[in-house]
């Protein structure tokens, strides 16, 4: 765990407000955290948000692959309780797959979280994806595939099993939102995954920093992912008017 030395970075009220604007009507929400620095800083916003007038539930996933994890949820658990929330742990119970991990790890975590949500009541789930997750996972649907629905990356608003699945940090870059932590004297969880180069995502981040205009390139994969999620929309629309 550590805190980003980086310039301090602040988010106003009307920023959260706009960040934040699909949820105005919502009393409850549930926040996936897994203590790394993108999804503790939207927990930290939301709460900034909040202003503890909506009940905020947070929830992590042991998926059971790395000894740590349990004292990681532990950690996460300390820190809500210093914010005054609620927090709960899900387990990834039964075997693991020898193949295809991450994907599969993705599905059971998002299976874990919007079951929890909806036996909870709660519509909205919020993740902590950010303009760099959008940059890498462009690039990668790039090497595959030119349809605009693919090229839109990840969408701010999704559904998983019947729970909305809202992303409100797209627009945000991770270098700023680790200086926001900073300036809040909150720590973070480094997972030794994220530097393991036999995920693809982890191969791409790399190659990202290593092009030497790292940010500019964001900007502009997560430019392309907004214009095609436009396109795809609109053709979405299109065809549903069409039938």
């Amino acid at each position: 765990m550590r805190a980003a030395e980086a310039e301090l970075h602040t988010f106003t009220k009307q920023d959260c407000e706009n960040q934040f604007a699909p949820l105005r009507s919502e009393r409850h929400i549930a926040v996936a955290v897994s203590g790394g620095s993108d999804s503790m800083a939207l927990l930290r916003l939301a709460e900034q948000w909040s202003q503890h007038q909506i009940n905020i539930s947070v929830l992590t996933v042991d998926h059971g692959l790395r000894p740590e994890a349990a004292a990681e949820a532990v950690k996460v658990a300390e820190w809500c309780a210093r914010l005054g929330l609620e927090h709960h742990t899900l387990h990834w119970e039964g075997a693991k797959p020898k193949t295809g991990l991450q994907a599969k790890a993705r599905a059971a975590r998002y299976d874990l979280l919007s079951a929890w949500c909806k036996a909870n009541d709660v519509a909205y789930l919020l993740t902590g994806h950010t303009m760099d997750d959008q940059a890498e996972t462009v690039l990668m649907r790039q090497q595959r595939t030119d349809t605009a629905e693919s090229l839109a990356g990840i969408w701010e608003t999704a559904v998983w099993d019947g729970v909305k699945v809202f992303r409100p940090l797209l627009g945000q870059s991770r270098a700023d939102l680790r200086a926001y932590l900073t300036s809040l004297g909150q720590p973070w969880i480094e997972d030794p995954s994220n530097s393991d180069r036999r995920f693809e995502r982890v191969r791409v981040r790399q190659s990202l920093a290593e092009e030497g205009r790292p940010e500019l390139q964001r900007i502009e994969l997560a430019d392309i992912a907004e214009k095609a999620g436009r396109a795809a929309r609109a053709l979405a629309v299109a065809t549903e008017q069409w039938i």
